[in-house]
């Protein structure tokens, strides 16, 4: 058959490189591209189709016709929605990826979307569940929720997030002007969509941005979201920074910190495999459902959730320890890249269609660039 055609969705704005969510999308859209499928980012991109790299384009969606696709990709609850409001919610090879899974009601353990909001999210994750070849969900915690929810209608898969395979040298240190030893925070800190998280997360960096400054450690966040109420006097704010730029703040960073949304939690942390993909060792609350990554790459330690002092105590021990960071970082190449991911899909993708799957191979991970600016 001709080359396999997949669109993939999720906002119809060109986007910022600047959180995960979008970062995702990049990602696994190049990483698509590069196993030999044409690939079309759907948005509005105002200057008509644009070509970012081979197999890999952006396509405005009033030039989009739905059926000419073997498979639709969507990204989120908002990627599903500009689907279907875009007329192509009949499509009958559907991917659906989810960040996470809510319940029907606000006494999920390990969900922390409330009230209207979580309304609103089941009510796209119902259509997802009647439309939906396959639905994709991070962590096993989110898979089990969504059995419990929806039944086994749809074919389930455990995709998880991941690093880059290659990424720039060191280049320029973004913390010169500072003398004191750096512990990194980066992400998203939530706003409108998780509004209890996000004043929690405010509270927890500004508790231990006064505790690490006691011990003369600087705590910096990059990152995007609502920072009203953080303290910048304890908590050292250098705002978003496109993906192209992060990974100077990651090299020159001395730890870095995971923070958990409670005792309970479905949702993994993607900043853990970016993390230790640079050789950054981390400090991760014990609700995690992806610390393994940290034990298996042994970079870095986990705290119990809340415990401040005892996640101060781990971050200067990791500041000091003496690491073995090309393993961990060996480690994450060798199993965590989004080409990984990637093949994830094509083995799906080609046995629905009747296409031979090549054999998947650790190592063989295609050099990926990032679109940067999507």
């Amino acid at each position: 058959m001709n080359r396999i055609r997949i669109a993939t969705v999720y906002s119809k704005k060109r986007l910022p490189l600047t959180d995960m969510a979008a970062i995702r999308w990049a990602k696994i859209s190049e990483a698509l591209a590069g196993l030999g499928f044409q690939v079309d980012m759907i948005l509005n991109t105002g200057n008509g189709i644009v070509t970012k790299g081979p197999n890999l384009r952006l396509v405005p969606y009033a030039l989009t016709n739905w059926e000419d696709y073997d498979v639709i990709k969507t990204l989120f609850n908002s990627g599903f929605e500009n689907l279907i409001q875009s007329g192509g919610g009949d499509h009958p090879f559907i991917i659906s990826k989810l960040g996470s899974v809510v319940g029907h009601d606000d006494n999920t353990e390990g969900v922390y979307f409330f009230g209207k909001i979580r309304e609103e999210l089941f009510e796209v994750q119902k259509k997802i569940a009647e439309k939906s070849t396959y639905v994709t969900v991070l962590t096993a915690p989110s898979r089990d929720l969504w059995i419990e929810t929806f039944g086994q209608k749809q074919n389930l898969l455990l995709v998880p997030g991941a690093a880059e395979r290659y990424i720039p040298e060191p280049r320029v240190n973004p913390y010169s002007c500072f003398s004191e030893p750096i512990t990194l925070y980066a992400g998203h800190i939530y706003d409108g969509s998780q509004p209890e998280i996000n004043l929690l997360w405010k509270q927890r960096l500004n508790r231990l941005g006064g505790l690490l400054r006691k011990k003369g450690i600087r705590l910096c966040f990059i990152g995007t979201g609502d920072t009203e109420g953080l303290d910048q006097k304890i908590v050292t704010y250098l705002g978003p920074v496109e993906y192209d730029g992060i990974w100077d703040y990651h090299y020159f960073a001395n730890a870095a910190i995971v923070l958990g949304q409670g005792q309970v939690q479905h949702n993994e942390s993607t900043k853990i495999y970016y993390y230790i993909r640079t050789g950054l060792p981390v400090v991760s609350e014990s609700s995690i459902p992806n610390n393994h990554l940290i034990g298996d790459a042994n970079l870095g330690f986990i705290a119990n959730y809340g415990d401040d002092h005892q996640m101060i105590e781990m971050v200067e021990a990791a500041i000091y320890r003496k690491w073995d960071r090309e393993q961990a970082i060996r480690y994450i190449l060798e199993n965590h890249t989004w080409n990984r991911r990637g093949r994830v899909y094509e083995a799906v993708i080609k046995t629905e269609l009747g296409v031979t799957v090549s054999k998947l191979n650790s190592r063989d991970d295609t050099d990926l660039r990032i679109p940067s600016d999507t």
